[in-house]
C-alpha cells in the first residue's frame, strides 16, 4: 500500500442549530463577518451569527458583498487591521469562503500574499486570524480544504494559495433551504465531480470504497431533492459529501493525478462562454471521462459500474451520465462555437492535447 498521510487542521461540526458553538467560538471577541449578497440575511444564517456574537459580549463587523477579488480581500484585511479583529467568520460559497480565508491569512501576511496566492510561499502553518467557515451553497468544500483562490483584476491574473485551513467549519444544513431548484441540483453535481476526481484511478481499497459510497450517497440525496427540496437530511449529506471531497482522505493510493485535469479542461468553458465554474464542471465531465478512457480505460470502466451501475461501453456510460444529470436539473450544453485556435487562448496545463479538449467541448454545445 502506498504511503499516505492525513491532517486534521479543521474541526468539522455538523450541527441543526449552530447558536451554542457560535457563541462559545465568539465569546467576548471581536468579529468579522464576511458574506456575499443577501442569501445569509434570507437562509437565517445572518440572524444567527449576529445574534450569536451578541449574546456571547462579543462585537460584530461586517463585509458585505466579498469575492475573491484580491482588491475587496485587501478591503477586509485593511478593516481587520482598523479594527483590531479577532476572529474571521466566513459563510456562501466557497468565493466567499476564500475570501475570508485570505483575509484572515492575510492580516499577517499583507506585503507579500499575492506571492501565497501565486504558490510562490507556502503559507501552510503560518499566522493567521482564528477562522470558522460556513458554507450556504455546499458544493466546493472550501471550508475543509486547503486551498483558497483568488483573482486579480489590475493585473490580469488568478491563483491558489493553498495550505490556509480553517479551524472550525460548521456545516448547518437548513442555510441551504432558500436554494432555488437549479443550484439545489449544481451542489450534488458538483459535488459528486469533485469526489469522482479525488476517488477515480485510487488503488487504496479503503479509501476508494469510501469515495464511491460518498458519490453513491451524494447522488442519491440529490434525487431526493428533485421530489423533495425540503429534505434537510438529503441536504445534509450533500454538505457532508462536499466536506469529504476536500478532507485528503480520498485518493490515498492515487499513483497519479490524472483525473484532476477535470478542473483544467473545465476552464475551457469557463473563459470561451463566460460559463459559470458549477455548469463547465458538470457540462465537461462526461466528455472528460470519455476522452480519458483513451488512456485509462480500466479505471473508467470501474468507476462508471461501481458508482453508477453502468457496464455498457465507455460511450454508452458517458451518454447515460449526461441524461442523468440533465434529469437531475443540470444545464448540460453551452450555446457557441470551438476551434482549437479558440482553445489555444486558454491557460491550462493537461496531459490532453488542444485538439481533444477541443472535441471534448464540441460534444458539449447544442
Amino acid at each position: 500500500m502506498k504511503d499516505f498521510q492525513l491532517r486534521n487542521d479543521t474541526k468539522l461540526l455538523f450541527r441543526n442549530d449552530p447558536a451554542a458553538d457560535l457563541a462559545a467560538l465568539t465569546e467576548g471577541k471581536k468579529v468579522l463577518f464576511v458574506y456575499g449578497g443577501g442569501s445569509v440575511k434570507t437562509n437565517g444564517c445572518y440572524d444567527d451569527v449576529k445574534k450569536a456574537v451578541e449574546s456571547a459580549g462579543g462585537t460584530l463587523y461586517e463585509l458585505a458583498n466579498a469575492s475573491r477579488e484580491l482588491e475587496i480581500i485587501e478591503k477586509g484585511i485593511a478593516l481587520a487591521k482598523e479594527k483590531s479583529i479577532e476572529l474571521v467568520i466566513g459563510a456562501g460559497g466557497a468565493n466567499i469562503m476564500d475570501c475570508a480565508k485570505l483575509i484572515a491569512f492575510g492580516t499577517y501576511h499583507a506585503d507579500d500574499l499575492w506571492a501565497y496566492i501565486k504558490s510562490e510561499k507556502n503559507p501552510y502553518g503560518l499566522k493567521k486570524l482564528p477562522l470558522i467557515l460556513m458554507p450556504t451553497y455546499p458544493s466546493s468544500g472550501s471550508e475543509y480544504g486547503l486551498g483558497a483562490v483568488s483573482s486579480d483584476a489590475r493585473r490580469g491574473d488568478r491563483g491558489t494559495a493553498y495550505g490556509i485551513a480553517a479551524d472550525t467549519a460548521i456545516l448547518v444544513p437548513k442555510y441551504s433551504m432558500s436554494l432555488g431548484a437549479e443550484l439545489t441540483a449544481y451542489t450534488g453535481l458538483v459535488t459528486l465531480v469533485q469526489l469522482s476526481a479525488s476517488t477515480i484511478g485510487d488503488r487504496n481499497p479503503v479509501s476508494y470504497d469510501i469515495g464511491i459510497s460518498v458519490i453513491r450517497n451524494v447522488l442519491a440525496a440529490t434525487k431526493k431533492l428533485r421530489e423533495n427540496p425540503q429534505d434537510e437530511d438529503a441536504r445534509g449529506v450533500i454538505l457532508y459529501g462536499a466536506s469529504i471531497s476536500t478532507s485528503g482522505r480520498l485518493g490515498l493510493g492515487k499513483e497519479e493525478n490524472y483525473a484532476y485535469d477535470i478542473y483544467e479542461v473545465m476552464s475551457v468553458p469557463e473563459d470561451l462562454y463566460s460559463a459559470s465554474y458549477r455548469k463547465s464542471l458538470t457540462a465537461m465531465f462526461p466528455p472528460f471521462l470519455k476522452a480519458m478512457a483513451k488512456y485509462h480505460e480500466a479505471d473508467i470502466r470501474r468507476y462508471f459500474k461501481d458508482a453508477f451501475g453502468y457496464e455498457g461501453s465507455i460511450e454508452e456510460s458517458a451518454a447515460k451520465m449526461t441524461k442523468l444529470f440533465e434529469e437531475l436539473g443540470a444545464n448540460m450544453y453551452f450555446d457557441g462555437e470551438i476551434s482549437v485556435e479558440e482553445t489555444k487562448t486558454v491557460n491550462m496545463s493537461t496531459m490532453f492535447s488542444v485538439e481533444e479538449v477541443t472535441e471534448m467541448v464540441k460534444e458539449c454545445l447544442r
